[in-house]
């Protein structure tokens, strides 16, 4: 377990423990929203517009030319808004009336020219019982909230997650007996000015992207793959963009520890005395973000997300960043500990895998020999970096800071802290191009330079001073891991993909909405012999044509004989991505667009499983026009037809309908099991129950487990990784704390029954 006490900022503080009570739910999500609806666009219009506060105007391109100044130094810090501090309330800004009910409501309107997103922070969030926030576009096409009492903390603060279009309008509704009159200030106001979910690749970037995608390397399936799984994306702060990378220990107990660059989290040094914790508690981190394909770039998947996490060890003269997530990644998540060198440089090739300026992963390669060397940044000691003279392939770039350098032998040997890398010609130096200069901080240097614990590597990833310097990496879930299905995959041909139209002109995607009015569409898998659990599903979407929030689309599982047969799980396809809210001390789901060619993963909302044969299925019920569809293998690719078609209440082979065997770029996330149902490790994987939270306080001494009914009969039980029972517990109530200081560290199962469901799911102490 990590502490917070640190060498230079030595002091006690709860925000991270608030952030935690305020933030953390067994699946990562924290500021949970609760239904309902804002008033109509009627009521909206009948006030005019004169409740807008228009933000003043700032000069982009100064801000992006402040920004590439910090291209050739520093990677970290890739900012995508600009901070508006503001004081904004009921008394000072909007409007208000009183409904027919005596519902007071209070209605604000921020505008700030040109922006792709607006997120805002509520300084002040205090809301009576009955009370709700909503935050939306003008179109009310893009909905946050409601927000209620229960988002509520000790801070008084909340943060929410951006709104598209350069328009946001915030509703406070209070009903007419509310026990107090609610506190809401606006304090912040963000503007999106690099547009960060736009279009691949990334923000800023340049056309000439010299960077491949990870996918393209032709070792991708048998050794980038796994490796790749360790390197996630950081949002931090809600504006800057960093690298993560999990690591393995030497109790390879599934610690989920977190590597990366001190100066990602102090702006760059440019913050006097950081609150780490605080900046810790505000990181998302994003797995598993690939593009599908090699070319063309598409946008990876972003539900694979989780957030918060506490500091173990930070010394900002090695650039070193060592944290902890709260939780372990689920199974689902696939996730991967790397291993790591401290001894020495190890052995080329060396590849650098990261998320340069945000975008999917990319993958660089050096062959030569790994030299120390002092990067000429003021705040490091010297001979404390490695030195790459010149990528072979690729480059770095803002945003790529705290990203891995792995050895030969998929080992971490560095973290990157910035160079001068990139994919352009050096002015004056036309032989010279520009992939050069880029240095790594060792983590041999940040080992052990004293015996202090919070700077040290040593302390957390060899706890019990074995004399041990390089360990390889590590599957937490072991023999009991997901793995990713795909016919695609299978047969080779996972580039070689289209979005099949309908012959006749303006006739729609021959998977998705067309005019020959197609019921459904499926993907079969064969497990012959075999149980698995399914807990959710890949699916890769051209860009949607019309407005696919039109469209009802419903995904579906189906056991079979030969076709889809008995339907044994249904659910609406609502993509969504989590955010740190605008106040920064929470995070929330925010929809997602379909408006690109990309990559969504639908995580099953209960427990599926599935024996000998399966299908995965989509159905669409939409108004007129394309909005949705699902790549497909071209034409000659594939000789084994894996897609199936419905009309008329009959299912048919894809191959029967277009002339040629084809697999739909669908792709199940399972996990094998025993014939009893059980899994190798005898413990049923968690579910998806937002229903029941559970999650820890960031000491670790106390587990907060919070259901949705008061007054209900709760049942907790305590094992240990391998099943065996360590305590019982029953109460009656939705809100209980559960002392855990007297265990152990490692990992945890930890069940909850009540009167109507259960929830499982596994912590780290």
């Amino acid at each position: 377990m990590c502490n917070f006490a640190y060498i230079k900022y030595m002091r006690t503080n709860i925000v991270a423990l608030v952030l935690v009570l305020l933030c953390i739910t067994a699946k990562g999500v924290a500021q949970i929203s609760h239904g309902g609806s804002p008033l109509p666009m009627l009521t909206l219009k009948s006030n005019s517009a004169d409740f807008f506060v228009e933000m003043p105007a700032f000069d982009v391109a100064e801000e992006l030319r402040v920004d590439s100044l910090n291209e050739s130094d520093l990677r970290g810090g890739f900012r995508f808004a600009y901070k508006f501090m503001t004081s904004l309330n009921v008394k000072t800004a909007g409007t208000s009336f009183t409904m027919a009910d005596g519902t007071k409501v209070w209605r604000l309107g921020i505008r700030s020219a040109g922006a792709y997103s607006i997120n805002v922070l509520f300084s002040e969030f205090e809301i009576p019982e009955g009370s709700q926030v909503f935050l939306f576009n003008p179109d009310q096409t893009h909905i946050l909230g409601s927000f209620t009492h229960q988002n509520n903390s000790k801070l008084n603060i909340l943060p929410v997650a951006p709104v598209k279009g350069d328009e946001l309008i915030i509703e406070y509704h209070e009903p007419a007996n509310a026990a107090f009159a609610g506190r809401l200030v606006v304090g912040e106001v963000n503007h999106d000015y690099r547009n960060l979910r736009g279009a691949e690749p990334g923000p800023n970037l340049g056309t000439n992207f010299c960077m491949d995608n990870l996918v393209c390397d032709p070792n991708y399936e048998n050794q980038y793959e796994e490796v790749g799984r360790s390197v996630v994306l950081l949002i931090i702060d809600g504006t800057l963009l960093c690298n993560g990378t999990l690591l393995n220990n030497t109790e390879r107990d599934g610690t989920p520890f977190l590597l990366t660059a001190s100066h990602c989290l102090n702006n760059k040094f440019s913050v006097t005395n950081p609150d780490y914790e605080k900046v810790a508690g505000s990181i998302v981190c994003f797995f598993n973000y690939n593009s599908p394909v090699c070319s063309p770039t598409m946008r990876g998947t972003e539900e694979l997300s989780m957030v918060s996490a506490v500091p173990c060890a930070i010394n900002e003269k090695t650039d070193l960043a060592l944290l902890e997530l709260l939780q372990t990644p689920p199974v689902y998540y696939r996730p991967y500990y790397a291993g790591w060198n401290a001894m020495d440089a190890g052995v080329a090739p060396y590849s650098g895998i990261h998320h340069p300026g945000g975008s999917v992963k990319r993958i660089n390669k050096y062959t030569g020999a790994l030299n120390v060397a002092s990067f000429d940044i003021t705040h490091f000691k010297e001979n404390n970096h490695w030195h790459i003279p010149r990528w072979n392939d690729g480059s770095t770039a803002s945003g790529s800071s705290g990203s891995p350098l792995f050895d030969a032998q998929d080992m971490v040997v560095g973290a990157l802290s910035g160079g001068s890398s990139n994919c352009t010609f050096i002015p004056g130096h036309p032989t010279l191009k520009g992939p050069i200069n880029d240095y790594y901080y060792t983590l041999k240097d940040s080992w052990a330079p004293d015996t202090t614990k919070e700077i040290t590597l040593k302390y957390w990833l060899n706890p019990k001073s074995f004399p041990i310097y390089k360990i390889e990496g590590l599957d937490p879930y072991g023999d009991a891991a997901a793995v990713r299905l795909s016919n695609l995959t299978n047969n080779g041909n996972r580039n070689n993909i289209e979005a099949l139209k309908v012959a006749l002109p303006d006739s729609g995607f021959v998977f998705g909405t067309n005019t020959t009015n197609p019921e459904s569409f499926a993907e079969g898998y064969s497990i012959s012999g075999e149980k698995v659990r399914i807990h959710g599903v890949f699916m890769v979407t051209p860009s949607a044509i019309g407005s696919w929030k039109d469209s009802k689309v419903t995904i579906s599982v189906y056991n079979g004989n030969g076709k889809p047969g008995q339907l044994i799980h249904s659910q609406i396809f609502k993509p969504t991505y989590t955010n740190l809210d605008a106040s920064k001390t929470g995070f929330i789901e925010t929809d997602k667009p379909l408006n690109r060619d990309m990559e969504t993963f639908v995580p099953f909302t209960s427990r599926v499983v599935a024996e000998n044969e399966f299908y995965i299925s989509y159905t669409i019920e939409n108004v007129a026009g394309d909005t949705i569809a699902v790549y497909n293998l071209k034409s000659g690719e594939s000789t084994k037809n894996t897609a199936w078609i419905k009309r008329g209440g009959e299912w048919t082979e894809a191959s029967n309908v277009i002339n040629f065997a084809t697999s739909l770029f669908i792709d199940p996330v399972v996990q094998y099991m025993e014939s009893s149902g059980e899994n190798p490790v005898g413990i049923e994987p968690e579910d998806l129950n937002p229903a029941i939270r559970v999650f820890t306080g960031a000491d670790r001494k106390q587990l907060y487990i919070l259901t949705s009914e008061p007054g209900e009969s709760v049942q907790v039980e305590l094992l240990s990784v391998t099943g065996k029972l360590i305590q019982t517990n029953s109460f009656r109530s939705n809100q209980i704390t559960l002392p855990i200081s007297h265990l152990s560290r490692g990992i945890y199962i930890v069940n909850v029954k009540t009167e109507k469901t259960r929830y499982a799911t596994k912590i780290v102490l």
